[in-house]
């Protein structure tokens, strides 16, 4: 139990680490941190991978016919080498295709909400300025008229931020 205990916060530690360092980067520089990022994210993919290795080792020792640690291991460094080619094809895509999700979610909720009115005796104000907000964002990114990624990439970065700490918390009142 104690060494189950101990990968599990490795991984955490793994996660807060690369949480802190995404968010600071992105805050400080959001034009100019994709590759950056990507070399972050291949770095904390190669990092899953050595605990993923060890594990296994861990489990090999103890005569274990589990192997998906290495699994996971091949398949963390595997895409730690191909993201860097996918993802400068797919980051011109990604104001799109984030404003086409918005969209999408955004028409979803409010006919939610207009199917929950008939079981609801409640008129729904709250659901539909949400979905009405949500599409209004969506056609936003889709036609990007102001620039709204930076945006969005300077609040991606205090999230990211705000996410290590609250990781960071649970590890000190989780021990």
């Amino acid at each position: 139990m104690k060494q189950y205990s101990r990968q599990f916060h490795w991984y955490r530690w793994l996660r807060i680490l690369f949480l802190a360092i995404a968010g600071i980067i992105i805050l400080i520089n959001s034009d100019k941190s994709l590759d950056a990022i990507l070399y972050l994210i291949s770095a904390y993919l190669i990092g899953l991978a050595l605990i993923a290795l060890h594990d296994g080792w861990l489990l090999a020792k103890t005569h274990s016919d589990n192997t998906g640690p290495y699994a996971t291991a091949v398949i963390s460094i595997i895409m730690a080498l191909l993201i860097f080619p996918i993802a400068h094809v797919l980051f011109p895509l990604l104001p799109i295709l984030l404003g086409i999700i918005l969209l999408i979610n955004g028409v979803n909720q409010f006919f939610n909400a207009r199917v929950n009115r008939k079981y609801i005796n409640v008129t729904p104000w709250l659901d539909y300025l949400y979905s009405i907000l949500l599409i209004v964002l969506g056609i936003t990114l889709v036609f990007n008229p102001f620039d709204m990624l930076r945006l969005f990439f300077r609040l991606l970065g205090v999230g990211l931020i705000g996410l290590a700490i609250m990781e960071f918390i649970n590890t000190r009142l989780y021990k």
